[in-house]
């Protein structure tokens, strides 16, 4: 964890971030988004945001937490009610992070020890959710390796050599991936695997509003946010019976094409004219 001595942000800033966090894929009918989006940022907003997202990673998850609750799995491959919101919660803050690599670095990706920590998870929650027990011990066995103090301090040096963006350059790349939203949206249909790109391109601009909104508060990030949270969660649902209609052999999920929700699209729209009119 990061002494307090270096630390910047506060504990209530960090339980702010957390709390969006939690709330960022909530679908909500009545929202609307705001007339203008915020598209002038400083090479300091960058950093704070980074800096912010990493602040809750390394004060907030707990290694020996994690690496308990990994070695329950790996002796009983499941975990009770309680466990699960832990292990969902250490999750949500790797995820968080990784969406930070991506959005406020200047390669725009997440370091391959980080990311490869943070899909391991995901695929160990899937499968003690699901009852797969062979997978969950082989999931988590890998995921210990990787808690053992060598690798963990391998995973955090890597975070600290990030370079970033400037405000600039954060603000072209943006663009950059609203402008690929909207190419997108003048087809007729899509995949399931093209769907999944568009909703991380709106989850990687949740993430960054829940940044934004808890540094500096304001009504206006607050309303984006929430219009952005909106369509991660519609996203989120129809992105998950896609990957069921695949797992049931009834769509291929990289070749079988299928028509935008109209609302969805609309909603989309809004979003890519606000950002590039």
């Amino acid at each position: 964890m990061v002494p307090d001595a270096m630390s910047r942000f506060s504990d209530q800033q960090l339980n702010r971030l957390f709390e969006v966090i939690l709330i960022n894929d909530v679908a909500e009918d009545h929202v609307t988004l705001p007339e203008t989006i915020p598209s002038s940022f400083t090479d300091g907003v960058v950093r704070d945001c980074f800096d912010l997202s990493h602040e809750l990673w390394a004060r907030q998850v707990d290694r020996r937490e994690l690496l308990s609750l990994v070695d329950h799995l790996i002796i009983s491959a499941t975990l009770n009610s309680k466990e699960r919101v832990s292990f969902k919660h250490i999750r949500a803050k790797f995820k968080h992070m990784r969406f930070a690599c991506v959005l406020y670095t200047t390669r725009h990706q997440c370091p391959i020890l980080f990311k490869s920590m943070t899909t391991l998870m995901g695929h160990a929650q899937d499968a003690f959710r699901n009852g797969h027990s062979l997978k969950t011990r082989f999931y988590a066995v890998a995921l210990r390796m990787m808690i053992i103090t060598p690798y963990w301090h391998m995973m955090a040096r890597e975070l600290s050599k990030m370079n970033l963006e400037t405000g600039a350059a954060f603000e072209q790349f943006l663009r950059r991936q609203v402008s690929a939203l909207s190419a997108s949206l003048r087809e007729d249909s899509l995949t399931a695997h093209r769907f999944h790109a568009l909703r991380k391109i709106v989850s990687r601009q949740v993430s960054f509003f829940d940044d934004y909104r808890t540094i500096f508060p304001n009504s206006q990030a607050d309303a984006i946010a929430r219009y952005l949270s909106d369509l991660n969660g519609r996203m989120g649902r129809i992105h998950d019976g896609l990957v069921l209609k695949h797992a049931a052999g009834e769509e291929d999920y990289h070749t079988c094409r299928f028509p935008l929700d109209s609302s969805l699209r609309e909603k989309l729209n809004r979003l890519a004219r606000q950002y590039l009119e």
